[in-house]
């Protein structure tokens, strides 16, 4: 597996992001797009890697609203091997459990058994839409894997494609894929090309709680002002232990895996968990979402 990294400016949730890589797999291509950080501390951070890890130059940062990350994609998956299976996964995730034998066995079962798709949801899925999920995610009848079934959505956002995502390389290339700009629009694309995305039962990642978000390379006043509130160190996940994983990889999968029943933090964070960290201040997120809108 190739494992692709798209960083901006979050030096210290990076180097989270690859030193946990680093504990959980072995003999995978750890690779970092960085989508040139101006701030110091992930500047410093990209010139003294572990030898393990690359980085991939990009040209000129992006000022688009997800700024390169869509582009720096494409350039990933443009250097990814022919037959490569890839793991896009972004600075403020990070993997909770060993990616074993088991896991590299499952990928390629899936993507053997449905041998039109491209996409593997890798992620545990979100407490705060567990009402949701519980609706729409589908335990497929032949294979243990689930498929969202959301007749009424008028995007395939979330049932055939997300930014953090397994992908089959080859299939992507020989359909000519291209990331376009927005998780959306390329879940359209996707649904169109290979159908619906199957979601992993047994996930190894996960976005981390209350991060700052940046749009355009920006960071609104509100998302500055709840930065400096809850505090700029990433709020690590725990390793799982041997004994949780098992439990994990032996419940009924009519129980989904939703991070809140799983995975914890090292310091105490309320749950459901936030994944931004204005969302955790109700008018910061008013302001923050008013100033999206008129800027």
């Amino acid at each position: 597996m190739e494992i692709f990294v798209f960083s901006y400016n979050r030096g210290a949730f990076l180097k989270n992001c690859i030193d946990s890589l680093l504990r959980h797999t072995e003999g995978c291509r750890i690779c970092i797009v960085d989508d040139n950080s101006t701030c110091p501390d992930t500047q410093t951070y990209l010139a003294s890697l572990p030898d393990k890890v690359e980085l991939l130059p990009v040209p000129l940062a992006s000022e688009a609203r997800h700024g390169g990350l869509y582009p720096n994609m494409q350039r990933a998956l443009d250097s990814a091997a022919e037959d490569a299976i890839v793991f896009f996964i972004q600075d403020d995730m990070q993997l909770v459990r060993d990616f074993t034998r088991d896991d590299q066995q499952y990928i390629d079962a899936f993507f053997n058994r449905y041998d039109q798709a491209a996409f593997l949801h890798p992620m545990f899925l979100r407490g705060r839409r567990n009402r949701r999920d519980r609706r729409i995610t589908k335990l497929a009848p032949d294979f243990p894997v689930y498929f969202r079934e959301q007749p009424e959505k008028k995007s395939w956002r979330d049932l055939s494609y997300v930014d953090g995502v397994i992908a089959h390389a080859g299939r992507l290339k020989a359909a000519n894929w291209q990331f376009v700009e927005g998780e959306a629009a390329n879940a359209n694309q996707a649904a169109s090309l290979f159908g619906k995305m199957g979601i992993w039962p047994y996930p190894l990642a996960m976005f981390l709680p209350e991060v700052p978000v940046y749009r355009g390379k920006h960071k609104t006043p509100a998302v500055s002002l709840a930065e400096r509130w809850a505090g700029t160190e990433p709020k690590v996940y725990r390793d799982m232990s041997e004994t949780e994983v098992q439990d994990f990889k032996t419940r009924d999968l009519n129980v989904l895996p939703v991070a809140e029943h799983f995975i914890d933090c090292e310091v105490p964070v309320k749950k459901p968990f936030h994944y931004s960290v204005v969302n955790v201040y109700p008018l910061l997120r008013v302001w923050h979402k008013l100033t999206q809108w008129f800027s």
